[in-house]
């Protein structure tokens, strides 16, 4: 699907066409993103790395890594959370959190990655105003029946960006050529049979065309899980074969039984 729009006003000083676009479910290559081997999986909460143009948020230009914030793994830590985030004035947000967990009863492997209140000050100048939204999340989940994934974005508003529909199918993508993509529900199917959803991933694309904001990623809320495990296999237990009583053994037999007959225990001595 494809659809062209001709903006005027704002961000019209580009005369730019506003793109939107489905890619495929294999794109996205060049996504930092991490592969995982069966029975392992990870998350985490948000991260960017950009270098900034003079102006997009304050005077000088800036640049910023901020490497994987509220990181969890199936090895430990399996959970992780951080409270009002700043993001170097990228990101705000009131939580973030994540999860990583593999059931070694059921070989199922599961992750999570969720912000909750966030805003992106950093997209303010091309949506007109400051984009929020109420959740951001991904999800991951691995069983025998193989890999799923999904994400949810809440009352996220990009304004002149562009709008999200009530659905959004995996690597939905739109922006300003030249200056920004933004792909919602992105997800990555790695040759291990791995997947990694990124709930969103904003690419600044760099250039020198009016209103460009700079270089490099911001991906916002990750889940990756590997494949399923088999199920340790429980041995069958053998039937126990009562040993006959021989000559000197005692046998105890229990209250109730015909030989006793009042409910007694009684003893046998095998001659």
């Amino acid at each position: 699907m494809r659809v062209d729009v001709l903006r005027t006003g704002g961000v019209a000083a580009l005369a730019a066409t506003v793109i939107l676009v489905a890619t495929s479910a294999t794109a996205s290559a060049a996504v930092s993103s991490e592969t995982a081997a069966p029975g392992t999986g990870s998350a985490y909460g948000a991260s960017a790395s950009v270098s900034l143009l003079p102006g997009v948020l304050g005077d000088k230009g800036l640049t910023v890594d901020t490497g994987k914030l509220a990181p969890s793994v199936t090895t430990g830590p399996v959970s992780a959370s951080i409270v009002d985030l700043p993001a170097k004035g990228l990101l705000t947000a009131k939580a973030v959190t994540s999860t990583a967990k593999h059931s070694v009863d059921t070989g199922a492997v599961t992750a999570t990655a969720a912000i909750v209140d966030a805003t992106l000050p950093v997209l303010a100048p091309l949506a007109g105003s400051t984009p929020k939204a109420r959740v951001i999340s991904a999800k991951c989940a691995s069983t025998a029946d193989g890999v799923t994934g999904s994400s949810e974005i809440a009352g996220l508003d990009l304004g002149r960006i562009g709008k999200l529909p009530v659905a959004a199918p995996p690597n939905l993508a739109l922006g300003i050529p030249g200056v920004l993509q933004v792909i919602v529900n992105e997800q990555i199917h790695h040759s291990d049979g791995s997947l990694t959803v990124n709930a969103l991933h904003i690419k600044l694309l760099g250039g020198t065309l009016t209103n460009a904001l700079g270089s490099g990623d911001i991906v916002l809320a990750s889940a990756t899980c590997g494949e399923a495990t088999t199920p340790p296999t429980i041995p069958p237990t053998a039937p126990v074969t009562p040993v006959p009583a021989g000559p000197g053994q005692v046998t105890v037999v229990p209250a109730g039984a015909p030989q006793t007959g009042d409910g007694s225990l009684a003893t046998v001595i095998a001659d």
